[in-house]
């Protein structure tokens, strides 16, 4: 814009010198000069641009998946990973019996299928615009509702925990077919009020969550095996997703909680 404006300038003041004073500037190399420096200027603002969207990708990238880093790009500044207190839904994912399946493997066996299982839950969590919190051993744990918003995260965190069931039906199936035991998982999903941002040390961050209804969710997922069921869901979850049938399955006063809450499984 300064650029074009100078170019007018220029024009204007050589129009004005040639009629009033039969002068001439060397409008050509003026010209050149100010559309090398509208190039330069482009230019710039172009590599800033991208090393911008760029350190964004490096902030959330490994968090939540690309479609929502491009998402996110388009006005970073909306997003921040300073804590705050948002109601979130998190999600807690364990595989049952891991040590026992981890001693009939080689290592090399092991580490694929820790990689294929991992792989496979991940992809079910980012198709539902979930955030990767962490994996932790065989134990995956992710949220949604931040850093983008949104409304439905409740519902989107037990759609993601059904395909996760689902792929683990098919990925069994390649297990079986190598020899290999087969996996089961507990799944505990709960939403409430959590804070949530960078956290850690000096020499590692992360972008996680925390509070009572995180606490909640683990031990809900921990509640997997007493009931035998692979999903349960906490009593403020199942009242934000009503299109889902669930089956309540106790009342139970989860270690740390002041009453009984409803846990329900589907």
């Amino acid at each position: 814009m300064l650029s074009a404006l100078a170019a007018l300038a220029v024009v204007g003041a050589d129009i004005a010198l040639w009629r009033y004073g039969s002068w001439a500037l060397p409008i050509a190399a003026l010209l050149i000069a100010i559309g090398t420096l509208f190039v330069l200027n482009m230019s710039y603002a172009y590599f800033v641009e991208s090393g911008a969207k760029r350190k964004f990708a490096k902030l959330f990238g490994q968090y939540v998946p690309p479609e929502l880093v491009e998402e996110m790009s388009r006005n970073p500044e909306s997003y921040s990973m300073t804590g705050r207190r948002a109601e979130l839904t998190v999600l807690f994912c364990d595989v049952l019996g891991f040590t026992a399946i981890a001693e009939t493997l080689e290592p090399e066996q092991l580490a694929l299928l820790m990689n294929e299982y991992l792989g496979t839950m991940t992809a079910a969590i980012r198709q539902q615009r979930g955030t990767l919190d962490k994996h932790m051993g065989d134990a995956i744990m992710a949220f949604w509702g931040a850093p983008v918003d949104d409304s439905e995260h409740a519902r989107h965190a037990v759609t993601a925990a059904l395909d996760m069931r689902t792929a683990l039906v098919e990925l069994n199936r390649t297990l079986e077919a190598r020899g290999w035991p087969t996996l089961s998982i507990g799944i505990g999903i709960n939403t409430g009020p959590m804070t949530v941002g960078d956290m850690g040390s000096a020499v590692r961050k992360a972008y996680t969550v925390l509070g009572d209804a995180v606490n909640v969710a683990a031990r809900l997922e921990g509640l997997t095996r007493h009931y035998k069921v692979d999903v349960i869901v906490g009593e403020a979850t199942r009242e934000r997703v009503s299109a889902v049938v669930f089956r309540e399955i106790d009342r139970v006063r989860v270690a740390g909680a002041l009453r009984r809450s409803r846990c329900s499984s589907r």
